[in-house]
């Protein structure tokens, strides 16, 4: 989908960047079977659009980091020019809220205004995908009915608080790191979404356990209701939220000394998610089809995805869930080898028991099992009751250190696990040498019975654990919950050990 009525997709723009040294793409919306052609660094190309009026062009690759390019357009009557396109690194952020979490509520924002007023990091770049939550099949309308067409920026102090924290951070870090040229992100998240609502729905429906958990309970919740009865609803839902938001906003009062985090303990957390409608973005597989679809077009240098906050009410689930949607993304994208970095959920209390421990576990599995998709572990960064940790420095700098491609391609974990002579011994990937910078325990279950086991630096050697054991152990877990502050294994570059839960 598309908001303007030109010849390119939106996203396709004056100032934007494209990838350096990769092939990449162009694309848009006219009337169907019309011929369109387009002219760029002194060649032609030309396609027919398909029945739906979409039509896309492939361009050979650009290795000059210093060109400027213009492209021109011409679809029938219709003629279209974008110029001052640059080349660089381009990267593609999506998930949920903690990625969404925009850099004006950060911690460090202010801070980080200072610095781009002294014109630090001048080649950053990013653009917002809007967040389109519905368009309706027979008029076309777009909902909600104030979203607006982006533009590119080139970060500045006045514009950046609106991109994703995490994504200013990466970028900024792998300036600092060496990278040159122009480095941009794509923005395409929307917080509270599970990771259903961005897969293809003939994806999602060809599993039948995923059809029956999410589409089948999605149609049964709204079967047989009128738009009346939606609208009334929502209007419930919304008073109910109001009605917490003062409520919470009376007990800070009361208790000014009260963190955010342990008032909403007490008052209880805003009601979520809310009552399924057809227009509404939490439906299966509706941002796929009104956010995905517009970055269709696009190459990318690589992809972040943050999330699984919404899917730990169904964690069983996500098994399914992740590796489908990055199947189904590669896809969309014609790029089967696309490089993802799966971002490990930080620590929370509140979720269901352990869930937050089992999607953690998928991610870190996910990222073994599927070539050029590895993990960045966030786990350190939690806080125990609040779903939204203001500090995504850590996570930013760490993940930008990452994609500057100085080290390792993601953070260490457990590859290896054997017992022998009385003793267990882990070996650790990504890992030259372990240490404790905080308590690091781990529980030991055997036929007798579980135990905890504090590890101290004779446990470590080089990127092996070693712990004396009297009996084989049946299973081995670190960190292995929702939230816990005893998480302080981690590398000679100070990114944490994943949490873990192995059968031997």
């Amino acid at each position: 989908m598309k908001l303007n009525t030109k010849i390119l997709a939106d996203i396709f723009q004056s100032n934007m960047i494209l990838p350096l040294n990769k092939d990449f793409k162009l694309g848009g919306v006219v009337d169907p079977k019309e011929k369109v052609t387009i002219r760029f660094n002194q060649k032609q190309y030309q396609t027919t659009s398909d029945q739906n009026g979409e039509w896309q062009v492939k361009i050979n690759a650009i290795s000059d980091p210093k060109m400027v390019a213009t492209v021109s357009v011409e679809a029938g009557y219709q003629k279209q020019e974008i110029e001052n396109i640059r080349f660089g690194k381009v990267y593609l952020l999506s998930g949920q809220s903690n990625i969404e979490y925009r850099l004006k509520d950060e911690a460090h924002f202010t801070q980080v205004k200072a610095e781009l007023n002294e014109n630090k990091y001048p080649d950053l770049h990013y653009y917002n995908v809007p967040q389109v939550d519905y368009i309706d099949p027979e008029s076309g309308e777009v909902k909600p009915k104030d979203i607006h067409l982006e533009q590119w920026h080139q970060v500045d102090a006045e514009n950046c608080g609106y991109m994703s924290a995490v994504g200013f951070y990466m970028i900024k870090k792998m300036c600092e790191e060496g990278v040159t040229g122009p480095i941009a992100v794509v923005d395409c998240f929307k917080g509270g979404t599970s990771a259903s609502v961005w897969i293809k729905k003939s994806d999602l429906a060809g599993d039948a356990e995923l059809n029956e958990k999410f589409l089948a309970e999605y149609h049964q919740e709204i079967a047989g209701k009128t738009w009346a009865d939606f609208d009334r609803e929502t209007e419930e839902y919304n008073q109910t939220v109001e009605k917490h938001n003062k409520d919470l906003a009376r007990y800070l009062k009361m208790h000014p000394d009260t963190s955010l985090s342990t008032a909403k303990n007490i008052v209880g957390h805003t009601p979520w998610p809310p009552p399924a409608r057809p227009d509404l973005f939490t439906r299966p597989c509706g941002l796929y089809e009104t956010m995905m679809s517009q970055v269709k077009d696009c190459v990318f240098n690589g992809m972040v995805w943050y999330q699984g906050e919404n899917d730990t009410d169904r964690a069983e689930q996500y098994h399914k869930l992740l590796p489908l949607l990055i199947h189904t993304w590669r896809r969309r994208l014609h790029d089967p080898s696309l490089p993802v970095k799966l971002i490990q959920l930080p620590g929370y209390a509140d979720y269901p028991k352990d869930s937050a421990a089992l999607i953690r576990q998928v991610q870190l599995q996910t990222a073994q099992a599927i070539p050029g998709v590895d993990l960045v572990s966030f786990v350190d960064g939690g806080e125990e009751h609040n779903i939204h940790p203001t500090n995504k420095k850590v996570v930013g700098e760490r993940l930008g250190q990452i994609e500057a491609s100085n080290d390792y391609a993601g953070t260490p974990f457990v590859k290896k696990c054997v017992y022998a002579d009385g003793k267990l011994a882990l070996t650790v990937a990504r890992c030259e040498q372990l240490k404790l910078n905080g308590k690091a325990v781990m529980e030991v279950t055997t036929e007798n019975g579980s135990k905890q086991v504090e590890l101290h630096a004779d446990n470590l050697d080089k990127n092996k654990i070693v712990i004396n054991l009297d009996e084989k152990p049946q299973e081995v877990s670190y960190a292995y919950a929702n939230f816990t502050a005893n998480i302080g294994l981690y590398n000679e570059l100070d990114y944490p050990v994943s949490p873990f839960k192995i059968r031997l």
